[in-house]
């Protein structure tokens, strides 16, 4: 048996079950271990439920140890792919982050299907939605409000970076597809509204679970992320043929990762 622990917000927890599944598509028998979520409120919380995901949880990890009889446990050391973490024992626990699409590539079309929500969409998604596909070229932007500041006290593992890397992203967008409409997502809308000021937009503002925006960013035609596990899953599950992604060319303040997808463009 194998168990990959499940720890993070939305965007984390879709990288560890994306690795976790790939494990199961290679013969392992899997489980998740939600242990580390079940006291957490808000966004780390656990949220894959939310999903269409066929992974069970497993017991809780003191018993898994006792029935394996020793103590395996691989721990991932940096964020660069290791291949060692697709060739491991059959009885082990699994903690990391697997920030790269080179642990679960080749099992895009299950995982298309698996994170999809299974509930039926709100209103307001519904007409987002509908907004989205009538445009030739829409374009999603997601913005944290924190990576776009230049306060020491909010800098943390993560880059941050300011408005110029959105304005010049857009404006490779536009220079690329005349007339792009952009679909503004952000943890603070109305920051967004007074800073990035765009008239060929619309600003995503309703209340709904974070997987509904997730749907919303797949669906444009082309996306910018921030540097962000939640805008990365919105741009890799976008699924046409011809997608632009732009990404932050930084992503973690001292750490090597592999983030980025080959083809995205960073800015």
């Amino acid at each position: 048996m194998i168990i990959v622990r499940i720890i993070g917000g939305l965007g984390n927890q879709m990288f560890q079950y994306a690795y976790a599944k790939t494990l199961q598509q290679k013969g392992y028998q899997v489980k998740i271990d939600i242990t580390k979520l079940k006291n957490h409120k808000s966004d780390r919380s656990f949220q894959l439920n939310q999903f269409k995901i066929d992974l069970e949880n497993s017991m809780p990890l003191s018993n898994f140890l006792n029935r394996l009889g020793f103590r395996r446990s691989l721990k991932e050391k940096s964020l660069l792919f290791d291949k060692k973490f697709l060739e491991i024992p059959k009885r082990a626990y699994i903690h990391g982050y697997f920030q790269t699409e080179k642990y679960f590539a080749n099992n895009r079309a299950i995982l298309l299907k698996q994170f999809v929500v299974k509930k039926e969409l709100s209103n307001s998604t519904i007409n987002y939605l509908k907004e989205i596909t009538i445009q030739k070229n829409a374009c999603s932007v997601h913005i944290r409000k924190r990576d776009c500041s230049a306060d020491e006290k909010v800098k943390g593992a993560r880059a941050t970076y300011d408005l110029r890397y959105y304005n010049e992203a857009i404006k490779l967008i536009l220079d690329k597809f005349s007339g792009s409409h952009f679909f503004i997502f952000s943890d603070d809308i109305s920051w967004a509204k007074k800073n990035l000021k765009l008239s060929n937009s619309t600003y995503i503002e309703h209340t709904v679970i974070p997987h509904e925006d997730l749907h919303l960013m797949s669906l444009c035609k082309h996306n910018i992320t921030a540097n962000s596990s939640f805008s990365w899953w919105g741009a890799w599950l976008n699924q046409h043929q011809n997608k632009t992604v732009i990404t932050p060319k930084k992503w973690f303040m001292n750490r090597k990762n592999e983030v980025v997808c080959a083809h995205w463009i960073q800015l």
